[in-house]
């Protein structure tokens, strides 16, 4: 976008930003994202360009009010130097109010000094369903839409998708800052460990499904670019590192898979114990529905049997009566936790798998746990982390900070984090300890692959229907079709047959934004017979 400033000018702007930030108390405990964000927001504003900012915060599954974006309105106007002003969404309608969702509300606001936002874009009912009723009323009033969001910016929602079929978009500057420094891992050296953790359980457990299938010769993300991880062997990565609410499910998986011909071959206090975790209830905290427990018992279930080579009897030594697993982390892509700490009768103990009791409460990775993570990512070369060690990012710091920890004594390795409650984690340990180094903030990690990869399935068309196209500009050419493009990066649907004027056909607009992505052939992307 900051490549068409001078176009810009005078027109209303949807910039979608990532200002859902980590609240406790009623207060924003870090506003590092709405920082991150403001400087671009800015450009836009010395530009005479008009911004309407839009985000969600938190999952409100609907109107609700506890969700409302005034808590953010006074980190967001200190950090712009401009009052924000919200713009309040009708619960009765399900819309946002005709009368401040207009192009003459929201001209007269920035006028007056203030920048208009939209109230939590998540109130509306179409937005996580990509529906299209609110992009719809959005293309109504404004002119462009301008991605900013790197952590959104994948997701099949009104504001990152459907509006992007009604109006042209742009990337704002935070995304390509954020893409950019995402290709150096792209190239990582071995050996490459990526730490998993946070609530979203499922989410989770399929990422960790995807790195782990991830190969350099088979995987379709790495088959568009030949030179991609040349230096390591065949396995993407090296070792995943869970902890988090992924904890419960690996206990769950472990419960499950202790079938009682299994458990007559240890010793029998552990072997009572496990019987009796049988009936806890570790997920419930999370309130989830037991038939998503079950889903993510079962991804748990898989990842051990295929990655973790587990089986419980080689926990215990031959005569069954004590712990003795010494391949923890031998011939194994995926490590789990081997001990806990736990929050027993209302006091804080370190117990294994098989000392857990019904009624015990897991808070954070254990003792052994942390010095086990500590050798891996010591001697690791690329290290990826998303989502924290405890089960409570105010409650439970003390897995989490020995993560930070170890990856600061690594200073030879590249190193990526991303994630709100992450990063808001990593800030509050900077401020009492000092600042520990640059670590990139790249959010939604990998999630740039799955859209890379979902281009095997595209076909070019000229017919009327659908046409899958992208551009390396917006306003540089002759625009008759509507149509969305991240520039240099995302290939997505343009539900117009008419294309846009960058080239001779549809074909060379589509190979010269595939040489800005990677230098990668068109044949490479699209097989020739599925090109017509």
């Amino acid at each position: 976008a900051s490549d068409f400033l001078n176009e810009l000018r005078g027109k209303i702007l949807l910039v979608k930003s990532e200002f859902n930030v980590p609240i406790h108390d009623g207060a924003v405990v870090d506003d590092y994202r709405i920082a991150q964000s403001a400087p671009f927001i800015n450009k836009l504003l010395d530009s005479c360009a008009l911004p309407l900012l839009a985000t969600h915060l938190g999952r409100p599954g609907g109107y609700d009010p506890k969700y409302s974006l005034d808590v953010i309105v006074d980190p967001v106007s200190s950090n712009l130097g401009h009052q924000a002003e919200i713009i309040r969404f009708d619960e009765k309608n399900n819309r946002y109010h005709n009368d401040q969702l207009s192009k003459g509300y929201i001209r007269k606001l920035i006028e007056g000094g203030k920048i208009p936002m939209l109230d939590n874009i998540r109130f509306h009912p179409d937005e996580q369903e990509n529906k299209g009723g609110l992009a719809k009323a959005l293309a109504e009033v404004i002119d462009l839409s301008i991605q900013n969001s790197f952590g959104t910016a994948h997701r099949t929602e009104d504001t990152s998708n459907y509006i992007h079929t009604l109006v042209p978009g742009l990337a704002g500057d935070l995304l390509h800052a954020e893409i950019e420094g995402h290709k150096e891992i792209k190239k990582p050296n071995s050996p490459y460990t990526v730490i998993v953790g946070g609530d979203k359980v499922k989410d989770s457990l399929n990422l960790v499904r995807r790195i782990l299938w991830a190969e350099k010769t088979s995987h379709q993300i790495n088959s568009i670019n030949p030179d991609l991880m040349t230096s390591i062997g065949e396995d993407l990565v090296d070792s995943i590192l869970v902890g988090g609410h992924l904890m419960n499910a690996f206990i769950y998986a472990q419960v499950h898979m202790a079938n009682d011909s299994t458990l007559v071959k240890i010793n029998r206090e552990a072997a009572r114990n496990i019987r009796g975790l049988r009936d806890q209830s570790f997920l419930e905290e999370c309130n989830l529905e037991s038939r998503q427990v079950e889903e993510e018992v079962r991804l748990a279930k898989g990842l051990l049997r295929l990655y973790n080579n587990y089986q419980i009897v080689t926990q215990f030594n031959e005569e069954g009566n004590s712990f003795d697993d010494m391949d923890i982390t031998d011939n194994r892509r995926l490590i789990i936790p081997v001990d806990y700490s736990v929050l027993r009768n209302g006091k804080k103990v370190n117990l294994k798998f098989f000392e857990l009791n019904n009624g015990d409460q897991i808070h954070d990775i254990g003792t052994q746990t942390k010095r086990i993570y500590d050798a891996i990512i010591s001697i690791s070369k690329t290290i990826v982390w998303n989502g924290s060690m405890g089960t409570d990012a105010n409650e439970c710091k003390e897995g989490t900070r020995s993560i930070i920890d170890s990856i600061h004594k690594n200073k030879t390795a590249v190193k990526e984090r991303g994630g709100g409650i992450t990063n808001y984690m990593v800030s509050d340990y900077e401020r009492e300890k000092g600042d520990y180094g640059k670590m990139e903030n790249i959010e939604d990690l990998l999630s740039q692959d799955d859209i890379l990869s979902r281009v095997h399935q595209f076909e070019l068309q000229r017919e009327e229907g659908r046409m899958f196209i992208t551009v390396k500009e917006i306003l540089g050419g002759s625009i008759k079709g509507r149509f969305f493009a991240i520039p240099n990066f995302v290939i997505q649907e343009c539900s117009n047959p008419e294309y846009i004027g960058l080239g001779d056909s549809v074909e060379e607009a589509l190979k010269d934004c595939l040489k800005r992505i990677k230098g990668v052939p068109l044949s490479q992307i699209i097989p020739e017979n599925k090109v017509k």
